[in-house]
């Protein structure tokens, strides 16, 4: 039996879900998978096709990259705002003070509002230049990321993007080119295309993720810091997480761990 094969007394979907999870190693929230069985059926019909078709496909080894990206963009919560972490974006602010060209890495940046906040707020405390590099897993956000084209915030200031019609606005082109994106999965052996960030930030991405993977996860985000760099996670996404070149800082809001100049 494929790896990849769930139990066949389970029902189509229940497959589904089995066969998503262990190919991405993520885990679907309970309180999510009426919304996945939703999507994932409403896709599939798009495509011409049923789930039980779909899988026939599947474990004929006929499904192709594009329907994979796909069906892992609908079982992933893309949830995002401008200015989600307030606290985060202070953080980072502060981190960055003394700092000539900062590199910030954003794992799992969705549609790109989390990068932007994060510009927009280095923009108006005067950095002048900086890279922020935001990676998602799924093809579809990190196509909206790279088009900057957004509804209208209030936080985001004139530095950052101009109004355009509709009620939009688009970031300038001098900031789309210091706030890039990648479409990544992690867990995979490819380096992310930026080397050495001074900050590595990842919020609600690792609750996807199942214990041992997500202490994966965080051991290779740790690695990938600069001596001295810090990594910022959201709350409860660290716990009973440790590792040896890594200090948390107490009475952190996010939490957030300095690696080692040692190392």
């Amino acid at each position: 039996m494929n790896s990849l094969d769930a139990p066949a007394e389970l029902d189509i979907f229940d497959r589904w879900l089995v066969t998503i999870e262990a190919r991405f190693s993520i885990q679907i929230d309970a309180n999510r998978q009426g919304a996945f069985k939703s999507a994932l059926t409403r896709f599939v019909e798009s495509i011409g096709m049923d789930l039980e078709s779909l899988d026939e496909r599947r474990k004929s080894g006929r499904v192709d990259a594009e329907t994979w990206s796909m069906l892992l963009h609908l079982a992933t919560n893309h949830e995002t705002r401008f200015f989600r972490s307030l606290p985060a974006n202070e953080r980072i602010v502060k981190l960055c003070e003394g700092i000539t060209s900062p590199r910030i890495l954003s794992v799992g940046c969705s549609s790109g509002e989390e990068p932007f906040s994060i510009a927009s707020a280095l923009l108006d405390a005067g950095h002048p230049t900086f890279r922020v590099h935001g990676t998602d897993v799924s093809s579809v956000c990190i196509n909206t990321a790279r088009e900057g084209l957004y509804p209208r915030h209030e936080g985001v200031g004139l530095l950052a993007a101009a109004p355009t019609r509709g009620n939009k606005m688009r970031f300038h082109r001098f900031v789309r080119e210091m706030v890039t994106f990648e479409e990544h999965n992690i867990l995979q052996d490819r380096p992310v295309q930026l080397a050495n960030p001074n900050i590595v930030i990842t919020q609600n991405m690792l609750i996807y993720y199942r214990t041992d993977t997500r202490y994966e996860i965080l051991d290779r985000l740790s690695a990938m810091l600069v001596p001295g760099g810090h990594l910022i996670t959201g709350p409860g996404e660290t716990l009973n997480w440790s590792h040896p070149f890594m200090t948390r800082i107490p009475n952190s809001n996010p939490n957030v761990f300095q690696r080692s100049v040692d190392v």
